[in-house]
């Protein structure tokens, strides 16, 4: 059979397929996840259930955020040993991933309202100015300015107009108007709107730009 026609004499939209799979795989991982939560705590085995999840699902090893949760996996059991600290630090990261299934399962951040720039811009690291605000994927907001500032980053707490690059978390809620976080976003927009070189980019954008380095 030819390898770009379906079982039913069709063209394979390869593009269509692979998007539908990972929705599929995020949908099941977001359903393991509720499973391991069920009780709020996470054991070692669950923790190993998850670990066998990943392996299993290689196709979803580069969507984010399972990108994050693998990498979070890999660090938890690189000496062989679960520790409570760990099983905790996982069981935050599950309880964000389900908190943030609408964005997750479409690859687009959660809160799809936000004033992202569009199209994404080429992230410039070296001496630029950036501003976090929200919860991420990634891990807690000092272990994002560090990777930040290892790159020629300078990281504010601030959006002000010497802001360059205002990231905002995959975990941010749809109501962000009405969070504390939505002034910082407010104010940005109106930075940018006066003329300033301010982008706002979604923490997927930095993410991915911080891998390609």
């Amino acid at each position: 059979m030819r390898n770009d026609i379906d079982d039913q004499g069709q063209p394979l939209n390869r593009h269509f397929n692979s998007q539908r799979r990972a929705e599929r795989d995020v949908s099941e991982l977001l359903g393991l996840a509720k499973g391991v939560l069920a009780d709020g705590v996470v054991t070692e085995s669950e923790a190993v259930l998850v670990r066998d999840w990943l392996q299993g699902h290689p196709d979803a090893a580069d969507i984010w955020p399972v990108n994050v949760l693998s990498r979070r996996i890999e660090s938890i059991f690189e000496d062989g040993i679960v520790d409570d600290d760990e099983r905790r630090d996982l069981a935050c990261l599950l309880r964000d991933i389900v908190g943030g299934k609408v964005g997750i399962v479409g690859g687009e951040d959660t809160a799809t309202a936000l004033p992202l720039d569009a199209p994404c811009p080429e992230i410039v690291w070296t001496d630029s100015v950036f501003v976090f605000t929200g919860k991420f994927a990634f891990g807690p907001r000092k272990e994002c300015q560090k990777w930040t500032e290892r790159l020629g980053g300078v990281c504010e707490k601030s959006v002000t107009k010497r802001t360059n690059y205002l990231v905002i978390g995959t975990f941010g809620s749809r109501d962000w108007v009405h969070s504390s976080f939505g002034r910082k976003i407010e104010k940005a927009v109106g930075i940018r709107e006066a003329g300033q070189q301010l982008a706002l980019i979604g923490e997927d954008h930095w993410a991915e730009s911080l891998e390609s380095v």
